[in-house]
């Protein structure tokens, strides 16, 4: 299969990792005239709303099959019906019904629920469980809905010590100050914030004394504390 792309906003590091394979078009023109499968990978904008048009299918193949699994606007699915009775477009494939789209002759219009199929449902149950595990033993969160995503990897110190708490100031250094003021010393502190609140994890020379959690909770602002790990 001979591989040909356009991307008029192809940035340096996502040409690197092309393969070489693929060859560049120089504009969608270069591209219709070769292909006899086209997929599009665009976002819905205005600048984008029917950008495969009777002028694009024009200077299709005769018998090109298109493929969209992107949004319906970018289609204009009117012209595309003339050009699909008269044989120019072989064949129309969409996971966009509506109520032009079901009615085109040569086209497999399907849910869109590609994110539905026996594969993809198990690839986000194994996900859930390692983000969830990753979150038990080591802190890290990853796609959480009110909290930011922090990576510390995993804890090579003494001990480890979660603190979810309020996006305000002076937090950090209240924080700090009560490792300082017990005599334990901080060897890496992650810290993120999204909206109204903040995630701080801290990796400590020193095993914390029993009542840690109790006393971190006191300060205010502070909403959860949790001992993650210790040697």
């Amino acid at each position: 299969m001979n591989v040909y792309g356009y991307d008029p906003y192809l940035s340096v590091k996502s040409a690197w990792m092309l393969s070489p394979l693929v060859k560049h078009a120089e504009n969608p023109e270069e591209l219709y005239a070769v292909s006899d499968y086209i997929t599009i990978h665009v976002p819905a904008m205005e600048s984008t709303k029917h950008m495969l048009n009777s002028e694009a299918f024009s200077k299709m193949k005769p018998g090109v099959k298109i493929l969209n699994f992107a949004r319906d606007i970018l289609v204009d699915e009117k012209a595309l019906s003339e050009f699909l009775s008269s044989g120019h477009v072989g064949k129309y494939i969409s996971d966009f019904p509506n109520a032009i789209s079901q009615e085109l002759s040569n086209a497999i219009i399907l849910p869109h629920l590609g994110a539905s199929t026996e594969e993809a449902e198990e690839n986000c149950a194994v996900m859930a469980v390692e983000q969830m595990q990753d979150y038990l033993d080591n802190g890290n969160i990853t796609n959480s809905v009110n909290y930011p995503a922090l990576n510390a990897g995993k804890c090579e110190t003494e001990a480890r010590v979660a603190i979810l708490h309020k996006n305000i100031p002076n937090m950090l250094s209240q924080i700090t100050s009560f490792f300082g003021s017990n005599n334990l010393n901080i060897d890496n502190l992650s810290n993120k914030a999204k909206g109204s609140y903040a995630y701080t994890l801290l990796d400590l020379s020193h095993k914390m004394p029993s009542d840690t959690v109790e006393r971190l909770k006191e300060i205010d602002g502070v909403l959860r504390v949790r001992r993650i790990f210790e040697r």
